[in-house]
């Protein structure tokens, strides 16, 4: 994305955004340096808004949480897709709503305000409390469905489960929930690229 397309995700309209946010990320980009964390949180307030509006993602504002931790020094676990493999916790809780969330469509079609809608908040900060309550009513869901679609869920949350182990955190600091934001979005994404390729609903 240009340059002031991702100054543009950390605010809802151009205008409103602070002259000092537009200069510090112009020193990052030139020189190099490491994306200040009020701009971390900025960006993830701005994604979280978005996600319970149900507006569709802001692909610079991602790339600009991504960005912040490969400029700390995460390069080996941040990728342009989904990695399945990522150390951190707190990424593979986000998958796992992602896919709740997808698992709940799914079952009950379109009900509003969903698992992203009602639980994204706590889930994403306090991961121990909201994801256990979620798993079990997964269950529910999975009963709706038929023979093939049911497995595959499954063999989604046991993949992610195999990686969470009994390691899932009471709470989430802003790092944290913002690796939880990417978990998120990337396996949406990847959902998104396997329903493509067979033809089905995302």
């Amino acid at each position: 994305p240009k340059f002031m397309a991702v100054c543009g995700a950390l605010v809802r309209e151009l205008k409103d955004l602070p002259a000092q946010t537009t200069t510090s990320l112009w020193r990052c980009a030139l020189v190099g340096l490491p994306i200040p964390q009020p701009v971390l949180a900025q960006a993830l307030v701005r994604f979280r808004s978005n996600l319970l509006s149900d507006e569709p993602f802001s692909h610079a504002r991602m790339g600009l949480i991504k960005a912040y931790f490969i400029r700390k020094g995460g390069n080996e676990n941040m990728s342009a897709y989904l990695n399945k493999e990522h150390p951190e916790t707190a990424y593979q809780c986000g998958r796992l709503l992602a896919v709740l969330a997808s698992l709940q469509r799914a079952a009950l079609g379109d009900v509003g305000a969903g698992v992203v809608q009602r639980y994204y908040v706590a889930a994403s900060q306090t991961p121990g409390l909201t994801l256990g309550r979620l798993i079990a009513n997964a269950k529910n869901h999975l009963s709706k469905l038929e023979g093939g679609l049911t497995y595959w869920y499954e063999g989604q949350i046991s993949e992610i489960m195999s990686h969470i182990k009994d390691r899932i955190p009471t709470t989430l600091d802003l790092e944290r929930q913002s690796l939880f934001a990417l978990g998120y979005y990337q396996q949406i994404a990847d959902n998104l690229r396997a329903a493509l390729r067979c033809g089905a609903e995302p």
